[in-house]
C-alpha cells in the first residue's frame, strides 16, 4: 500500500505547471516573424507602385512626332517642379503616344504645351509643360495635342554639316 501512496504522490506532482519565466523563446521567434512580415509589407507599399483604393494621380497621353531619349519613368514637370512621371511609351504610327501620371491637384489646361526637354546637355530627357492660356482643363484620360518633339543636337549638326557642304558644291561650280 506503500507503494501506491508513493505513485500517486509522483503523478500529482508531475501536474504541477512550471514558474513562468518572463518571455519564451517561441513568443520572441513569434514575434521577431511578425515584425518582419510587416516591415516587408511596409516596403513594398511604401517604396513600390502598389496603391490600395483610389488613386492620387490621374492619366494623359501626349501625341509627339519623335520621343528619342525618352524613358518610362521619366518626370514630367511644369516650371521646373515634378507634377508626375511616364508610365508607357507606345508608336501610334506614325506618331508616338505617351501615358503620363499627373499628380490629382495639378490640372492641365487644353491649350498647354508638352514638350520633351534634356536636363544639362546630356542629361536624362523629362516632359515639360508650358501653361496656355485656355480656360478648359483636360478631363482624366484626355489626350494632349499641342506637343513640341524631341530637338536632336545629331539631325542640327547633321543638316548645318550638310549645308555647308552644299554651298562648297555651288562655289566649285561657279
Amino acid at each position: 500500500m506503500d507503494q501506491s501512496k508513493s505513485t500517486d504522490k509522483v503523478s500529482s506532482e508531475s501536474q504541477v505547471p512550471l514558474p513562468r519565466r518572463g518571455f519564451t523563446i517561441e513568443f520572441m521567434v513569434g514575434l521577431f516573424a511578425l515584425v518582419g512580415v510587416l516591415a516587408a509589407g511596409y516596403l513594398a507599399v511604401g517604396l513600390g507602385d502598389l496603391q490600395f483604393g483610389s488613386s492620387n494621380q490621374y492619366t494623359l497621353y501626349a501625341i509627339f512626332d519623335n520621343i528619342s531619349g525618352l524613358k518610362k519613368g521619366a518626370s514630367v514637370e511644369i516650371a521646373g517642379v515634378q507634377i508626375g512621371d511616364v508610365t508607357d511609351l507606345k508608336l501610334d504610327y506614325p506618331a508616338a503616344k505617351i501615358t503620363m501620371n499627373i499628380h490629382k491637384g495639378v490640372q492641365i489646361r487644353d491649350d498647354d504645351i508638352a514638350s520633351i526637354r534634356t536636363k544639362g546637355i546630356i542629361g536624362d530627357r523629362y516632359v515639360k509643360i508650358s501653361p496656355g492660356a485656355s480656360e478648359k482643363f483636360l478631363p482624366e484620360n484626355g489626350t494632349m495635342v499641342e506637343t513640341e518633339s524631341v530637338i536632336d543636337i545629331e539631325d542640327i549638326i547633321g543638316k548645318f554639316v550638310h549645308s555647308l557642304g552644299g554651298d562648297k558644291d555651288e562655289e566649285e561650280k561657279s
